[in-house]
């Protein structure tokens, strides 16, 4: 949190206690559902610190030049910024196009817009920004709506065009603070006023429209404190609810790319409402919610590609909301990663990127961020490696859990492998939600006889896992996972197979040194049911007999298995397999069959290893 000097940290003192004394009063309990607001408390803007109030002050505006001079990283990220500010100056202005039922790209290209333009005035008091800023969030302003039928997209659009009004405040005229204004509220936060259905969400929709919407009423709340009063008092109600999913060790079920947008919003709150009321409702010491910035850490490998599970790319994302937890642990060791993606000029996209300039981690002293993570919650990983600098290091992850949550895969048991600076063992990731819902696919529809499980990247046989008689796994069966020591994982299969498919499922991980083993044993199978092993990989894959010999970008990875006899296949999944699945370019699975014994049992045991 940003230390102020005293005066104005009473003066919030009294400002906070001004606005949430009777607010607390009537949120005692955080998960019921909301009753109506009690009277509110009206505020004045003399009991609210001045603008800029949201995430960054006048301050930390004030310091962040003498930062850049003592972090090269960050003074390079400044000025790849402001570079990039000065090349978007010349796009038009956003347009209302709606893709399939979303307004969300729309409000994501503002705000990475808006934002951009208004850190990049701040910075330099270039007026070229300033009118772009100001041009931008007139157009926003403008629009008839920001598709309340979808309300990620409200919330978004509001969080981004409260940011930039605040931080351009002073320098817009009364006439379009107005005009901003009204929008804030008409298109945005006026409907949230008694809370909203998002807000009772336990996934990232719950975070997101939370703090877009409080970041709203901050915005404006010495013009509509009654409005905001309420609008808060409905939000801190809910707003522990979507942080059950960080329990209890930080593994967000939603895997790493639904982390970098939950949590993002989910620090802008706690940014917000630090810097504008000095208070964070105890929301930081959440359980599990600072961890995650391991778990996140953890989740890219040296090759720079993410364990990708649920609904992620394996492309890294640049998480602003990791720098921020990285600087309330005092852990910049947890940005190195993204401190290389900075050098080589990635992740400049982000519509958030201007706050890891803000919420840059200072210097503290090292502390080495372990080699190995475990963590349970609904989707439990391992995570192993060799070193965090040497780019040709092992990494091998491998996850529990399954179908039955938000954005979930049938991905229970699937793993990673990176060795030699190749990533072998990989994730197929999601597809392009409108590519899917524009052919009627009922997307979001979780149930066992759901047309989701018939598209390819997301049912069990486009993942490195097990399967029976190649079925579909059970859809609300979720591995469990249990580490035995620091070297090995067992997983509880059993659960992702449907009644009557065998009594026991097992894989066991085991990772020493560079070396990686698996061993899986089913029982209680029907006899002669086939077991079905697969992997993913963009390897050249050679086969000899029960051995097979990956080849890619120069180098070699051996596949040895073992155990009940079995056959071994090469299958070419580069191309869609029906009309609404997207294509795999250069993939291939390796895939291992073997049959249940008469007695229901069989048994493979596979090692991973260069020679």
């Amino acid at each position: 949190m940003t230390t102020h000097p005293g005066r104005r940290g009473f003066a919030r003192l009294l400002a906070s206690a001004a606005l949430i004394c009777g607010i607390w009063l009537q949120t005692a309990c955080t998960h019921q559902t909301h009753a109506p607001a009690a009277p509110p408390t009206i505020h004045t803007s003399t009991t609210l610190p001045d603008h800029p109030r949201l995430i960054a002050t006048t301050p930390d505006w004030q310091t962040l030049a003498q930062r850049r001079a003592t972090d090269p990283d960050l003074n390079r990220l400044v000025e790849l910024l402001l570079e990039r500010a000065r090349t978007d100056l010349k796009r038009d202005p956003v347009e209302r196009k709606l893709e399939g039922r979303r307004l969300l790209g729309v409000s994501r290209e503002f705000i990475r817009r808006s934002l951009l333009w208004s850190f990049a005035y701040r910075v330099t008091s270039d007026r070229v920004f300033l009118d772009r800023a100001r041009r931008e969030m007139l157009a926003m302003s403008a629009f008839p709506d920001w598709n309340p039928s979808h309300y990620l997209d409200v919330a978004e659009m509001t969080a981004g065009l409260a940011l930039s009004y605040d931080w351009l405040y002073h320098d817009l005229s009364s006439e379009d603070r107005h005009t901003i204004r009204r929008a804030i509220i008409d298109k945005g936060i006026a409907q949230a006023r008694q809370g909203h259905k998002t807000f009772t969400m336990t996934h990232n929709w719950g975070q997101v429209c939370i703090g877009g919407m409080v970041l709203g009423a901050l915005a404006v709340e010495e013009d509509e404190p009654a409005l905001a009063a309420d609008l808060l008092a409905a939000a801190k109600k809910n707003a522990f609810t979507a942080l059950d999913a960080y329990k209890p060790d930080g593994v967000y079920p939603e895997g790493p790319g639904y982390w970098s947008y939950g949590t993002t919003y989910e620090t802008l709150l706690i940014a917000a409402l630090r810097s504008s009321l000095n208070t964070d409702w105890n929301l930081l010491e959440a359980p599990g919610l600072k961890r995650s910035a391991e778990f996140f850490a953890h989740a890219v490998g040296p090759t720079g590609k993410q364990h990708n599970f649920a609904d992620a790319g394996e492309g890294q994302d640049i998480a602003p909301p990791l720098f921020y937890l990285a600087r309330e642990l005092q852990q910049p060791a947890l940005i190195d990663a993204k401190r290389q993606m900075i050098r080589n000029k990635q992740g400049l996209s982000e519509r958030y990127a201007p706050l890891i300039a803000l919420w840059w981690p200072g210097p503290a002293k090292a502390q080495p961020v372990p080699l190995h993570f475990s963590g349970q919650g609904p989707q439990p990983v391992a995570i192993w490696r060799s070193s965090w600098t040497d780019p040709n290091a092992l990494y091998f992850a491998i996850k529990g859990g399954g179908a039955a949550h938000n954005h979930a895969h049938m991905d229970g048991g699937s793993f990673i492998l990176d060795l030699d600076g190749v990533r072998w063992a990989k994730d197929l990731g999601m597809q392009d939600y409108n590519s899917l819902e524009s052919r009627g696919i009922d997307l979001w529809n979780m149930k066992q006889a759901s047309p989701r499980w018939q598209v390819f990247r997301l049912g069990n046989a486009a993942h490195n896992t097990l399967s029976i008689d190649d079925s579909l796994h059970n859809a609300a069966g979720m591995a469990t996972l249990r580490m035995q020591g620091s070297q090995e994982a067992q997983l509880d299969l059993t659960p992702l197979f449907l009644p009557g498919q065998l009594s026991q499922a097992t894989r066991t991980a085991r990772v020493e040194g560079s070396l990686v083993s698996l061993s899986d044993a089913i029982s209680g199978a029907r006899p002669g049911s086939e077991i079905r092993w697969a992997m993913n990989t963009e390897a050249a894959i050679t086969l000899d007999g029960s051995t097979a010999t990956l080849r890619q970008a120069g180098k070699t990875l051996h596949v040895r298995f073992t155990g009940t006899p079995l056959t071994l296949e090469v299958i070419d999944i580069s191309k869609p397999r029906a009309d609404f699945d997207a294509a795999n370019p250069n993939t291939r699975q390796l895939v291992a069959r073997t049959r249940a014994g008469a007695d229901g049992s069989g048994r493979l045991n596979v090692h991973f290893s260069r020679d």
